[in-house]
């Protein structure tokens, strides 16, 4: 189905105006982008993140816009045309544009586009290409790539949920993955996600994997999907939701699998710190720790809590402003 993109440029208080004539006019659905809103969501929920772009919280704009979608038939037509006028009948919209920044509706500025379904289905795939990472290549699933060499393919569906690969603290992972795990050894991923590390691990030869996340459902069907996808024998998978740190059930199960070769953690900063204690309980001897999700201004706290559980740093990773520390027990 082809559909008419709308988005009228306006302000707070005209966007109130603007959703008001789309319901008039039985419009339901509409998206308003106020960047102001965005910033007071950032700034509330910022005690749980290590890291946001600055220019997230950039609030000068006093611009919001206010998006909606009409069919491209007669029928839309009529719709966008009823809306243009009862814009058009607005006193603020026929007065001048000093009076209009007094009533603080702005100049209600309309621009439209083509839309269709398949377009949204498929757009946001051109973002996704392959990706080497030493020995390991990530490739979408609708991608066609020719192995060379011993690469090791590992494909993706980026549409499931919790990652695509292509993060700089995943590409860390990967990169120590392939350094410290050896054949027949025994992995665990903590905070798993969709799976990608447990699974590349598996294709780099890891004799067992147990992979974990404190989502009950999308993380454990995202990672069987992924494993699906990359033909690895899935009696060689075992997946359990909790959370770590706070669940004696899951962390009795964790320890009752024997003590692991490889542990890797992708998570953030806080977290990775609370989680030592217990890595070093059930690591191997000389075991490894790999942990990531570490921006570089925390590097150092990271370090400290290490240090203090007598880990050996055996290795730190960096990648545009992201560390993976390595740790030996």
């Amino acid at each position: 189905m082809e559909w008419t993109k709308v988005e009228v440029c306006t302000t707070q208080y005209g966007a109130e105006i603007v959703t008001a004539i789309l319901l008039e006019n039985k419009i339901v659905g509409a998206e308003i982008i106020n960047p102001k809103e965005r910033v007071r969501h950032l700034a509330e929920s910022a005690p749980t993140w290590d890291y946001a772009d600055e220019k997230l919280f950039d609030d000068s704009s006093e611009e919001v816009c206010v998006v909606f979608y009409v069919e491209k038939n007669e029928q839309g037509e009529r719709l966008l045309s009823d809306v243009r006028e009862g814009l058009a009948q607005l006193d603020v919209f026929d007065q001048s544009l000093e009076t209009a920044e007094v009533c603080n509706a702005g100049a209600f500025e309309i621009k439209i586009e083509s839309a269709d379904d398949e377009t949204w289905l498929h757009e946001w795939k051109k973002h996704f290409k392959p990706l080497r990472v030493g020995r390991v290549v990530i490739v979408p699933q609708w991608e066609e790539y020719q192995r060379a060499g011993e690469e090791i393919i590992f494909s993706i569906d980026p549409g499931s949920a919790f990652g695509t690969g292509q993060h700089q603290t995943t590409q860390l992972c990967i990169s120590a993955l392939q350094k410290y795990l050896h054949d027949g050894g025994k992995l665990l991923d903590v905070g798993c996600g969709s799976g990608i590390l447990s699974i590349i691990g598996l294709l780099l030869g890891a004799n067992e994997v147990f992979a974990c996340d404190i989502d009950p459902a999308g993380a454990i069907a995202a990672t069987k999907k992924n494993a699906s996808l990359n033909s690895v024998d899935i009696s060689r998978l075992q997946i359990h939701s909790g959370d770590v740190l706070s669940d004696f059930e899951l962390r009795t199960k964790l320890s009752r699998s024997g003590e692991y070769e490889v542990i890797v953690a992708n998570i953030v900063a806080d977290v990775v710190m609370e989680l030592v204690p217990f890595i070093k309980k059930i690591l191997a001897h000389d075991g490894v720790f790999i942990a990531s999700g570490i921006i570089d201004e925390r590097e150092e706290e990271v370090l400290a809590v290490f240090n203090e559980y007598k880990f050996e740093i055996v290795e730190k990773l960096q990648l545009e402003g992201w560390c993976c520390i390595v740790g030996k027990a």
